[in-house]
């Protein structure tokens, strides 16, 4: 697990290690500077012989570009360093890196070159931008991506200048990365879209700011990582049976609307839960029979029978319903049986969520429900649970997600290009890192329900589920992003892809023996 940290986290951290620590500021400037050159040269980029374009601002962010160049000069690189803004503005430390260029024979630019670069490093702006870039700074900015249009490979210290480290919106304009390197932990503008989109490849580096500057609250957010997967997984006892891996009744599919209760199915049990049975309507029984031969099966015609589904509540472990289940009177019927036992862990998605926003009393019933509540909305979802409009939905998302949560008492998994996951008394939020536009395709909510299903009835708790569900589904859509591209892969694709990025989780440590 790596954490996420907002602008002021990060300062208090800064601050903390500087103050309480005793790492002078130039040390760790020193050290960013040092970082950033060697994530460079790890992925090989050549310096000799190369034209750099360093473009700093009067911030200390400005100071690490000043360094970074220093660095490069030695190795090959022609420097060429341009500062933006008043000069009489120069933090302490970016005027000291300024003096250390001129005693040693370099000069600072106040005007652009008319040239052409091959690498342009981005220090203009730091993590506490917060107001929208104009004047000669967005010059400076156009300038560089310009430059990157041009060819030049373009490297952002901290984060891209022009994006909100908070919210990943853009101030107007920013620079267009093809790297960032960030110092000690990533910011949610690294992760968040648009931000997201500019940033590039993100490398965080270790400058000397610890865990220990956190203090006694910690950050706000965290994202996942592949080797974390190993302890994430639920093990597999050696001697287990079906039963021991959960039961999971889906409640999904209707006329015409098979393909959803399908493919939320599948991934239930490609996730290892150890049974499935499934409600539909009996227009889908040959199909699912044919389909998905493993699932138990329960039928109706036109009503469903209140003493079979309460037969099949008390048979399950885990609930997920509402795939593909339409707003019908029997999928209210459905829900309402669901919802009046309320001991059950439950995942609500696609039409479970919508019957509860168009009726009251089914929200009354999830909202004073017992079990765990995992919700999924996409935002189109969310902005109907809470009776807004989408025009809202970029700038308040945090908000809306956490009200949501806080009615409900409900896990949310907010669907999106980053899904964010938040609980009702939890201060903490997940950013989802993995997945691709590939995944941008119907049947891949459906996907996601059925691996949050699957994990909770192998003893995962609400929170802890949904968070390692949203990063499996997002691995296993890269690995059918790898196989086929973004432009043809499927729903199904996802699905069939679980197993093999599960596989590799098993392969760092042995979950089949649940041993180390």
């Amino acid at each position: 697990m790596k954490y996420v940290l907002k602008s002021d986290e990060m300062k208090a951290c800064d601050n903390y290690t500087i103050s309480r620590i005793g790492i002078l500021s130039m040390v760790l400037m020193e050290r960013a500077a040092l970082s950033v050159v060697r994530v460079l040269e790890e992925r090989n980029i050549q310096f000799k012989g190369k034209k750099v374009l360093v473009v700093s601002g009067v911030g200390n962010n400005g100071g690490d570009g000043l360094a970074i160049g220093r660095l490069l000069s030695p190795k090959g690189a022609e420097v060429t360093f341009y500062l933006e803004g008043n000069p009489d503005k120069l933090s302490k430390e970016t005027k000291a890196q300024a003096e250390i260029l001129k005693n040693m024979g370099f000069s600072i630019q106040s005007k652009y070159q008319d040239a052409e670069y091959d690498m342009v490093v981005d220090a203009l702006f730091g993590i506490g931008l917060s107001r929208e870039v104009t004047g000669s700074f967005r010059e400076a900015i156009d300038y560089i991506n310009r430059q990157k249009m041009r060819g030049a490979f373009v490297c952002s210290v901290d984060i891209p200048s022009g994006v909100c480290a908070d919210t990943g919106r853009i101030f107007g304009c920013a620079v267009r990365a093809d790297i960032t390197v960030s110092f000690a932990f990533a910011k949610r503008g690294h992760l968040l879209y648009p931000g997201r989109a500019c940033t590039g490849e993100l490398a965080v580096r270790d400058i000397g700011i610890t865990k220990e500057a956190f203090g006694l609250a910690a950050p706000s957010g965290f994202y996942y990582e592949k080797e974390d997967l190993r302890m994430l997984l639920p093990a597999r006892c050696p001697w287990g049976n079906k039963g021991t891996f959960g039961k999971v009744l889906l409640i999904a599919g209707s006329r015409d609307m098979s393909g959803a209760c399908l493919l939320c199915g599948k991934a239930v049990l490609r996730a290892g839960a150890g049974m499935l049975k499934i409600i539909s309507p009996a227009c889908n029984r040959e199909i699912i029979q044919q389909s998905l031969p493993e699932a138990l099966l329960y039928t109706f015609e036109e009503m469903p029978e209140e003493e079979a589904v309460e037969e099949a509540l008390s048979w399950a472990d885990v609930v997920v319903a509402g795939p593909g289940m339409g707003c019908t009177e029997a999928a209210y019927r459905l829900l309402s049986c669901v919802l009046a036992n309320p001991f059950h862990p439950l995942v609500l998605d696609a039409d479970g969520l919508n019957l509860i926003a168009m009726n009251g009393q089914l929200r009354k019933m999830a909202g004073r429900r017992e079990g765990p509540l995992v919700l999924t909305p996409h935002p189109g979802e969310l902005m109907r649970l809470l009776g807004a409009g989408m025009e809202e939905y970029p700038a308040k998302r945090e908000n809306f997600i956490r009200e949501l949560a806080k009615e409900l008492k409900a896990v949310v998994v907010a669907k999106d290009a980053a899904t964010m996951v938040t609980e009702d008394g939890r201060e903490e939020i997940y950013f989802n890192t993995s997945g691709n536009s590939g995944m941008a395709a119907a049947g891949s909510g459906d996907v996601l329900a059925g691996i949050i299903g699957g994990l909770m009835a192998q003893g995962m708790g609400g929170f802890e589920g949904a968070c390692v569900s949203v990063y499996l589904h997002g691995l296993a859509g890269d690995e059918a992003c790898r196989q086929m591209g973004p432009y043809g892969m499927t729903a199904g694709d996802i699905c069939e892809s679980l197993p093999v990025v599960m596989k590799e989780a098993c392969e760092a440590v042995n979950v089949i023996t649940g041993m180390p």
